[in-house]
């Protein structure tokens, strides 16, 4: 038989206070016949029936049951008000991803430094070239021509459709390098000791061999994807290795890569990557779309900063992996299809030694924007932090197919003080065997404290033994709407069995104004599942 509950804790609901009362109580029953009974003790225990029919009130040895469907409401105290509401809803609560997200979300304006305080030196306003250095592909050839002329020391080589271009002077000009025209066998390769320019003005490059744009350089490069023009890169699917120099997907750089400007950048990558850098990517403005990738969408070292422009990713392992670093998004649209990771802050400690870095966080930070993030792999994520996560406006859809994945995870505390998250699982349970146990599916998952304020928070888990919300730490929420449903039957597998759970936690919950709806497909019993108690003006402890 299907057995469910469905929690609303309505708190901020009414202010009702008790005139006569000598002693405020923790909570009282509402019934729907007037009858109103007060409970006292933070012990005090709220558990169902099987069929959710009864409510069932432990109070030390007193043991007091009500029909659900004669019960008004449970009301909690705090400082002589009854702020919070505990009520049976019926079934009608759900939880999808919603096409109004789309045009409501929110952005942080991106900050333009004055030159002086460009430490970066990302934005391209501070950037005055004194050269230009036109490149034309047209089918078998290419040309190059400087404006006004070519500088001494600078050189472009041109071998049939093959450009490299070097700049092998730290205090030579400033030069911007304009791509133009097609090839299906060519590429860009810059050697630079100097910050530079990379103009995309209508250009269609394929590198059956490599990278079809290739940056030998830890310096950052400005690249401008110029205004009306689409600009498309593809790589082959083998790599042919240059004085054994790395080229780790079609656009690759030793150094920063930074887009900007309002045009559009096809990129597709056979044998790696799509956008890979060895220090970082930022993406101010632009759109952006990655497809048909080996690896990973975009995969940097140092961070991805987005505040601005259309990002969309189609990725055979991660869609944006910072290897040692953070990423922060402000702004602007990502949407990510993946098989592994959508979105990962992934460092771990040295890939050869397993040494951490104390000065590496690889932490997550939205501040805005619209971020849309599906994966399909077992175990995957849709957005991982490795160290903690940190949201403050914006919207999040993050949905998981994959038995075992999470659709948001942190490895640290967890932080949503605004904005909006719709979080959903649609796999099961998965068997271990190298540690012998079973690993949920769940819709947020943090290993440490799960804080909400001021957010609108949905997640649903539909997967066999899966889970809402699933904490080591404690669950604090306070003035947020968070509805969460955990559909899935129990899941069996090797003698263990994995019940699904609206919330499960090693520590304690505690709501704080705000609506709270559970509900639970295993049994009413296990719609929240904590070790250290609940908290709600009074307390209340619904599980085994």
């Amino acid at each position: 038989m299907k057995r469910l509950i469905l929690l609303s804790l309505a708190l901020a609901a009414t202010m009702l206070s008790w005139a006569d009362e000598a002693e405020i109580a923790d909570f009282r029953v509402v019934c729907k016949d007037g009858t109103v009974t007060n409970f006292y003790g933070a012990d005090t225990e709220i558990t169902f029936s099987e069929d959710a029919a009864i409510l069932y009130i432990t109070e030390g040895t007193n043991l007091i049951s009500y029909a659900v469907s004669g019960i008004e409401a449970i009301e909690f105290a705090q400082s002589g008000a009854y702020r919070g509401k505990y009520s049976y809803e019926g079934n009608h609560v759900n939880v999808s991803i919603d096409s109004a997200d789309d045009t409501s979300y929110t952005t942080v304006n991106e900050v333009i430094p004055d030159s002086e305080s460009d430490e970066k030196g990302d934005f391209y306003e501070h950037y005055k070239p004194a050269y230009t250095a036109t490149i034309t592909y047209n089918g078998d050839k290419a040309t190059c021509s400087f404006s006004p002329k070519k500088p001494s020391v600078a050189n472009v080589i041109v071998k049939g459709t093959h450009v490299t271009a070097m700049m092998n002077d730290v205090d030579g000009p400033k030069i911007n390098y304009v791509l133009k025209g097609s090839t299906t066998n060519g590429s860009f390769k810059l050697y630079s000791d100097k910050k530079a320019q990379i103009t995309l003005s209508g250009v269609s490059i394929t590198n059956p061999t490599g990278a079809a744009i290739n940056i030998q350089s830890g310096k950052t490069m400005l690249v401008q994807l110029a205004e009306g023009t689409t600009n498309s890169l593809k790589d082959g699917s083998t790599y042919t290795s240059v004085n054994d120099e790395q080229q780790k997907g079609t656009f690759f750089s030793e150094g920063q890569l930074v887009f900007a400007d309002k045009g559009t950048l096809n990129v597709e990558s056979l044998g790696g990557h799509g956008i890979a850098s060895d220090d970082y990517v930022r993406v101010r403005s632009g759109k952006i779309s990655i497809f048909n990738t080996k690896k990973d969408g975009i995969s940097t070292k140092e961070c991805f900063i987005m505040y601005g422009g259309t990002l969309d990713i189609n990725a055979g392992q991660d869609g944006i992996d910072v290897g040692e670093g953070y990423i922060e998004i402000g702004g602007g649209k990502i949407n990510i299809h993946a098989v592994d990771e959508g979105i990962t802050a992934s460092y771990e400690g040295d890939e050869d030694t397993g040494v951490v870095d104390p000065l590496i966080t690889p932490y997550i930070n939205i501040k805005g924007g619209l971020i849309k993030v599906s994966t399909t792999g077992d175990k995957g994520h849709g957005i991982r932090a490795m160290s903690t996560f940190s949201m403050s406006g914006g919207i999040i859809q993050s949905t998981t197919k994959g038995a075992g994945s999470k659709a948001l995870m942190s490895e640290g505390n967890m932080s949503l003080t605004g904005g909006k998250v719709t979080a959903i699982t649609e796999g099961a349970a998965l068997y271990e065997a190298e540690v012998k146990d079973l690993s949920s599916s769940a819709a947020i998952r943090s290993k440490g404290v799960l804080t909400i304020t001021g957010t609108t928070v949905g997640v649903k888990s539909t997967g066999t033994g899966g889970k809402g919300i699933n904490n080591a730490g404690d669950i604090v929420v306070k003035d947020s709407r968070v509805t969460i449903l955990a559909t899935g039957a129990t899941h069996k597998s090797n003698n263990l069995d994995s019940r699904s759970r609206g919330v499960s936690t090693d520590g304690k919950l505690s709501v704080d104004g705000g609506t709270l709806f559970v509900k639970s497909y295993d049994a009413p019993l296990h719609g929240i599942h904590t070790f250290s108690g609940n908290a709600v003006y009074g307390g209340y402890q619904i599980g085994e």
